[in-house]
């Protein structure tokens, strides 16, 4: 037994509690290695204008000296939707990535600036690294994106190993997980095992991809009209057997959505699809076309407001108008906290006439990607771990994972369950949680810019959708310490100006009023702040009194 005094030290920035924002740090001494660096969606219902949600990186930029690299696992938002935002924080040595994974995330990162160094290093099966503590191995896994990969770490400490997303699913023509180098690695005598979760409420195993795509061929090919399939864009392990059965079926393949489009193209610019480019047209093609030879290949089965299924069910799309003639295929299942988003979108479907097919038990068009019990319990017998730290889901996704390990034979003690940011050490092969806590908080993500401030732009923003907003344009003569004019009012969301014009003027001659008593008062000039506070106070007290409400107040300022 060692007896090292440094312990090696692991733990989420995200990923943790939750579904998305996966991230995962491996540290010992002066040494750093990043595992993912993925998004949360955002409940645009409660997020008002947030896109996603990511990491903080603040423990990363005040140990940068310490990163060795970025270890990305897959290709997955939730696990790459971070990287353009880490390297605009931070420089990153390297980041590897397997051939795919790196095409996709090379493709996102054209869309930002000011990325500071990093450096792209691909990875396959047989990749081994190291640096001055650490050896890293890197395993296949069968997932529902093509290239995907769980890690192996050796440190002075013990051995760690990363499942990432995985599954098992013996008749699938993808990616199979490497059974063979999972058992190899388990021989070695693993001390940490950080374990996916993210299905471990499901018993059994889960359905094979190879009936997915067998049931879509039977609903395809029984098709007479357009059809419009909806599935996860990164999802392109289905999506290629998709296209496959488009072609098979003499239909022309429009792709809508950037993401889907994108990911199509890193697809076969890295040779996992290989298909014509004849067998595309643009979306705005369709109609050139008969019905019966025109598949459309989209994103929106989780109801997005702006996705392109969604502006099709509500007569809002620049090219499509959905017919009763058509087929509406959704091969996904909601993401969890997406379910009346998804329920809201199939009714909008159904109301145009269309047929609308979903996923239900006796007609199967979705699998998971993700491991249920008995393939967790596989894969805990096949790695052996002393310990293990699971990860990715939700509080009862953990629970339950533990539940699944007890039965497994680890014993209670030595699963542990914490959350994000809290440390857990590995020091001479003994692992426990320790009094270190990386602080936490959600940092969002709005279009391609990042707010820091988060809960001041949700409160403006909620004042916004709830009171709306009233603005003021005012003119200031300092010298003569007057107001020239009335000052010109507008509102926004809050109530009508024309119905309620006494009551706006009475507030225009209060403004006028309040600012020159104050100007006259004070021997120094006013500050814009102070009339900005003179005013944002008098149109409340107005606005308040009369309409019972609390607008976000504006004022704009002109000097002459």
């Amino acid at each position: 037994m060692e007896n090292n005094t440094i312990p090696t030290k692991v733990f989420a920035l995200g990923g943790i509690e939750e579904i998305g924002k996966n991230m995962y740090v491996v540290e010992h001494d002066n040494e750093i290695w990043i595992v993912d660096c993925g998004v949360k969606f955002a409940d645009e219902n409660v997020l008002f204008g947030v896109n996603s949600i990511i990491c903080p990186f603040d423990y990363l930029v005040e140990n940068k000296e310490k990163v060795q690299g970025l270890l990305i696992t897959h290709a997955h938002e939730d696990h790459i939707g971070g990287i353009p935002y880490l390297l605009k924080a931070l420089p990153i040595p390297k980041v590897y990535g397997s051939k795919l994974t790196l095409s996709i995330v090379n493709k996102k990162l054209k869309e930002h600036k000011d990325l500071k160094e990093h450096v792209m290093s691909e990875f396959d099966d047989d990749t081994k690294l190291s640096s001055k503590y650490f050896k890293i191995e890197f395993f296949r896994v069968c997932h529902s994106i093509p290239d995907a990969f769980g890690i192996y770490f050796e440190t002075p400490n013990g051995k760690i190993v990363s499942t990432g997303d995985f599954r098992f699913d013996f008749s699938t023509q993808g990616d199979q997980t490497d059974i063979l180098k999972v058992a190899e690695i388990g021989l070695r005598d693993i001390d940490l095992l950080l374990c996916e979760s993210t299905n471990s409420e499901r018993e059994g195993f889960s359905d094979s991809e190879a009936n997915i795509v067998k049931e879509l061929k039977r609903i395809i090919g029984n098709c007479r009209g357009r059809i419009f399939l909806s599935a996860f864009a990164s999802n392109l392990g289905r999506i290629e057997e998709i296209i496959a059965l488009a072609i098979e079926n003499n239909r022309k393949i429009a792709l809508a959505g950037r993401s889907m489009v994108t990911n199509v193209e890193a697809s076969v610019k890295s040779g996992f699809l290989n298909v014509s480019n004849e067998a595309f047209i643009e979306i705005r093609e369709i109609d050139k076309f008969p019905e019966n030879q025109v598949m459309v290949i989209l994103t929106g089965s989780q109801g997005e407001e702006l996705a392109a299924l969604n502006q099709m069910a509500t007569g809002q799309h620049p090219w499509v108008a959905l017919k009763r003639e058509d087929t509406i295929i959704l091969s996904s299942s909601p993401i969890p906290g997406n379910f009346l988003n998804v329920e809201t979108l199939v009714n909008k479907l159904y109301k145009t006439g269309a047929t609308v097919i979903v996923n239900k038990n006796n007609r199967k068009i979705h699998a998971s990607g993700h491991a249920t019990q008995v393939e967790q319990q596989l894969f805990i017998k096949l790695i052996n771990p002393k310990y293990v730290l699971p990860i990715h889901g939700e509080y009862k996704m953990l629970r339950a994972l533990k539940k699944t390990c007890i039965v497994s034979g680890i014993h209670p003690d030595n699963v542990i369950q914490v959350s994000n940011g809290q440390k857990v050490a590995l020091l001479n092969h003994e692992v426990s949680a320790i009094d270190e806590k990386v602080d936490m908080y959600d940092v969002y993500v709005d279009g391609n810019n990042v707010n820091i401030d988060s809960t001041g732009l949700l409160k403006y923003r909620q004042i916004l959708s709830q009171e709306g907003l009233f603005s003021a344009t005012i003119i200031l003569d300092i010298k003569n310490k007057k107001v020239p004019e009335l000052p010109i009012l507008s509102t926004r969301g809050s109530f009508f100006a024309k119905s309620s014009s006494a009551m706006i003027t009475k507030i225009a001659y209060s403004i006028k009023e309040n600012i020159e008593a104050a100007m006259s008062k004070n021997a120094a000039p006013i500050t814009n702040k102070d009339v900005a506070r003179l005013t944002e106070r008098t149109v409340e007290f107005f606005i308040w009194k009369n309409k019972k409400k609390r607008p976000l107040v504006r004022t704009t300022i002109f000097e002459v």
